[in-house]
């Protein structure tokens, strides 16, 4: 059994003394006089958890929070459901399209910096500051500040820790500063930064982050580690900022449970565990919110990045795509695949195919290749500057009554859901297939069978994954390029399916409502807006004037507006005709004003003439 299992009882009992000793809960009418420049924010991120893992039994803590404040039950991830496109929303407020990061993993054409063009790994704070160093974005990497640069600019304390990569997304010009200004010249002055590969402060302290622990909870020890930075270091200190009237945000993001998720699987032991964890871990935030007496002025948001599936075979499309005489070879650039799991961005090369029309046809053979495999889910196409005249084809829905449609037939647009970006966006972003309600029995655990789909065709190879508990339901076709880490039966995500899109949010404290439900949708863009408006900064304008795209989830403040408007759902379909079968993908998408939240996606195959 962990060590978390162990600390549970001790920590249980720590927390019921202090919160009965400790300041009482605000009460509603005094709660606005504390709204403003005072206000500490504490956004607690537990990386890949889903909102059906918490429960009574498993997250004891996090349950008991969830109804003592809001909970956010129509809370989505943002498409790819990939950590760092999710942190990137989560510290902004805005989706790809705007903030420009659209995978954990991503390919930067040729350039003067990178003359051959880049494969980036952005899930590392020196890979991020690196790229946002002088020699390449020149400290605009991300399109818009961060709230914690807004925090920052403002005279405010400001403290990231956890989990490299996305949090150096919060703080992506830590590394860039000198005499208390960064690289665009903004303040920043009182903070704390600390993950695997990075630590900067502006106090004098040692920070010493732990290596990789080798426990059945992948990073047992640094998650602990860095809950003890929030509680030692981070909320005094946001604490002497409060009460000198500045804002204050700490940003805690943990490896867990995604990384036991990963490499256990769903529903094993391990996960279980790194649930416990976690759990622990708030409780101990909470703890020493009470015990500094910052109760009444303190908001604590827990959010997850994204959801999770467990992988039913694994996918090598670059190679596939060789085999299927599209790609030149497997190194070649005339087509860049991108792996990010559940998802793949597909790059073209602007030299081999200088034309919208030698793009289109090449794009289509790749659109007819992949939607002709069981493996596929919906495929996003980027709208070029100009398109060739597309002459009516058997089956081809014309783009006017249906302006969703990407100009690939069988795609859609990528700005329906917020992906487009003119300078950065991938030819194609390709979802692969999840089986929302197909659980795991049959694949996860060591004694059961893996596959993977390659070049040759489908192989065997050894199950990774460890022994299962109880079936998860949700299972995702995942490619994870070559790399052996991955088997069926571990966890992944990335997808446009239901299981990874719908992700957990609850919140509490002074500005929220207490025992309310949100059924409004809501989302990750929507978490930074709701911080601006409880800390009083000003929102975090970009270049050009490049704002966030969420809005405040006013309706969960309790000073804030009761409704948040009315929402509608909408169905998009897009029809490929394929040999013998029409490929239907259909999305299902919510609505508030002109903000998205893509709720699920399904493939479907049709033999030709079953449709009306």
């Amino acid at each position: 059994m962990s060590s978390t299992r162990r600390l549970s009882e001790i920590l249980a009992v720590l927390f019921l003394f202090l919160v009965s000793v400790g300041a009482p809960i605000c009460a509603q009418d005094s709660a606005s006089a504390h709204r403003g420049r005072g206000r500490i924010v504490v956004l607690m991120v537990w990386d890949g958890l889903r909102p059906d893992f918490v429960t009574q039994r498993d997250t004891p803590n996090l349950f008991r929070l969830a109804r003592e404040g809001v909970r956010f039950d129509k809370h989505h991830s943002i498409f790819p459901t990939l950590t760092m496109v999710n942190a990137t929303a989560l510290a902004t407020g805005a989706p790809p399209g705007v903030n420009g990061l659209e995978g954990n993993n991503f390919y930067l054409p040729p350039s003067a910096e990178t003359p051959k063009g880049q494969v980036v790994s952005a899930e590392g704070a020196k890979a991020i500051l690196n790229l946002n160093g002088s020699s390449q974005f020149k400290g605009r990497l991300i399109g818009l500040d961060t709230i914690a640069q807004e925090v920052a600019r403002e005279g405010g304390y400001v403290s990231v820790v956890g989990k490299q990569g996305p949090t150096a997304v919060f703080d992506n010009r830590v590394a860039t500063l000198v005499d208390g200004k960064d690289i665009v010249g903004e303040a920043h002055k009182d903070y704390l930064f600390a993950s695997e590969d990075l630590v900067a402060q502006s106090a004098s302290q040692k920070i010493t982050v732990p290596p990789d622990s080798k426990t059945t909870v992948a990073d047992e020890q640094r998650d602990l580690y860095y809950a003890r930075l929030v509680v030692e270091d981070a909320l005094p200190a946001a604490k002497l900022a409060a009460d000198a009237g500045r804002p204050a945000l700490v940003v805690f993001w943990q490896h867990n449970p995604d990384l036991t998720q990963h490499v256990a699987g769903l529903g094993t032991l391990p996960a279980m565990e790194a649930l416990s964890l976690c759990d622990n871990n708030l409780m101990s935030v909470r703890a020493a919110i009470e015990a500094l007496g910052i109760a009444d002025k303190t908001d604590l948001i827990i959010v997850s990045d994204h959801g999770f599936a467990t992988i039913k075979f694994r996918i090598v499309l670059s190679e596939m795509l060789v085999a299927a005489g599209i790609k030149k070879s497997h190194d070649s650039t005339d087509v860049v695949v991108v792996p990010n799991g559940g998802a793949d961005l597909v790059y073209l090369s602007p030299t081999e195919f200088a034309t919208p029309e030698s793009k289109q046809a090449v794009l289509q053979k790749i659109v007819n290749f992949a939607e002709a495999q069981e493996w596929c889910g919906p495929i996003f196409s980027r709208d070029p500057a100009t398109a060739p005249d597309e002459p009516s084809r058997r089956g081809h829905r014309q783009r006017a009554p249906k302006p969703y449609l990407g100009w690939i037939n069988g795609t859609f647009s990528q700005r329906v859901i917020g992906l487009y970006n003119a300078e950065r966006s991938p030819d194609l972003v390709i979802s692969f297939r999840e089986e929302p309600d197909a659980d795991n029995k049959n694949l996860t655990g060591p004694t059961n069978p893996a596959f993977l789909i390659g070049q040759i065709g489908q192989v065997s190879m050894p199950n990774k994954s460890a022994e299962l508990l109880h079936p998860v339901k949700g299972l995702v076709y995942a490619d994870t390029g070559t790399s052996q880490t991955f088997t069926t039966g571990m966890g992944m995500h990335g997808a446009a399916g239901e299981r990874e899109i719908h992700n957990f949010c609850a919140a509490t404290g002074p500005d929220f409502r207490r025992g309310f439900v949100d059924l409004n949708p809501t989302a990750n863009i929507d978490v930074a807006p709701t911080i601006t408006e409880i800390l009083g900064t000003l929102p975090n304008i970009g270049p050009g004037g490049v704002a966030p795209a969420g809005r405040a989830m006013a309706e969960a403040l309790i000073d804030g507006h009761r409704s948040a408007g009315g929402s509608h759902t909408q169905t998009m379909t897009a029809d490929l005709m394929l040999p013998g079968v029409e490929a239907v993908t259909t999305l299902h998408v919510s609505w508030i004003g002109d903000e998205p939240y893509l709720d699920s996606s399904t493939v479907e195959h049709k033999p030709l003439g079953s449709s009306p």
